[in-house]
């Protein structure tokens, strides 16, 4: 029984691991995003605002929006294939 919950802890640390880097990643490629859409000429002539306004109003959208929802993931699917798997092992 102590086996199955150290693994269950190591697995949960990696998956927290894997998880902090996800969303590290897509935070960072919508920063990079925004920063381009910035600097282009049209985006600079339709609003009136600063980068640093325009930066917190695309990643509050962004941090509202399915994706970062989506790479919790992370812990749902290997969660989800574990409990089949004991499933069925306790089926045959």
């Amino acid at each position: 029984m102590i086996m199955w919950v150290r693994n269950i802890v190591i697995i949960f640390v990696l998956l927290s691991i894997a998880y902090a880097i996800l969303s590290f990643l897509t935070k960072q490629k919508q920063r990079n995003k925004l920063e381009a859409e910035f600097a282009s000429k049209d985006v600079k002539a339709a609003t009136q605002m600063s980068k640093t306004e325009y930066m917190s109003l695309g990643m509050r959208k962004y941090n509202k929006s399915f994706r970062p929802k989506m790479i919790f993931g992370v812990y749902l699917v290997p969660f989800a294939i574990i409990v089949g798997l004991l499933y069925l092992a306790h089926l045959s």
